[in-house]
């Protein structure tokens, strides 16, 4: 079986993990496809489900984030900028990409303050446009650390149980 990249994305307020974009993007790419092409939608999310579960109600929401994400590859490729995927390392031998540690922010609980920002080592977060935290970066954070939540004074961050990680740690896989 071919090793297909892995790409973390956040759809509507979730993350959602999606396997083959990076090939999906070369691949419409070099057909000649553009950002601006009428079809470049159609296109994406055809080729996302091949790899991938699209639930129907949401089908919109992922539109918007593939051709936003497919409109930053088209720039950085047809600028000549190399375009390539990022390599989140490993967690005791496993592909980091496959641990499901990262933060989860709530909205409506989240006032702002930032305290996330501060003590996350690897820029795991960011501010949306009304100034709450979001993730930007979930496969970057630490696996195993909970400072941030740690920090979060109105309890806005939930982070997966721990007892998790014994699972992979003892090669139990989810």
């Amino acid at each position: 079986m071919t090793h297909l990249s892995y790409r973390m994305l956040y759809i509507g307020q979730s993350p959602a993990g999606l396997l083959g974009l990076d090939e999906l993007f070369n691949e419409v790419y070099d057909s000649g496809t553009t950002p601006d092409d009428a079809d470049i939608g159609e296109k994406l999310i055809q080729g996302v489900r091949r790899h991938n579960y699209v639930p129907n109600p949401s089908v919109d929401e992922y539109l918007q984030v593939l051709q936003r994400e497919y409109f930053k590859f088209y720039q950085d490729k047809s600028g000549g900028k190399p375009v390539t995927p990022t390599d989140y390392g490993q967690w005791e031998g496993i592909p980091r990409e496959q641990i499901p540690w990262f933060p989860t922010v709530s909205a409506e609980l989240c006032d702002g303050c930032g305290n996330c920002l501060e003590v996350c080592p690897k820029d795991v977060f960011a501010r949306d446009g009304n100034g709450k935290m979001l993730v930007v970066e979930p496969l970057r954070c630490i696996v195993g650390c909970c400072f941030c939540k740690s920090a979060c004074e109105p309890h806005a961050i939930l982070m997966p149980d721990r007892e998790m990680l014994d699972q992979y740690r003892h090669g139990k896989r989810l």
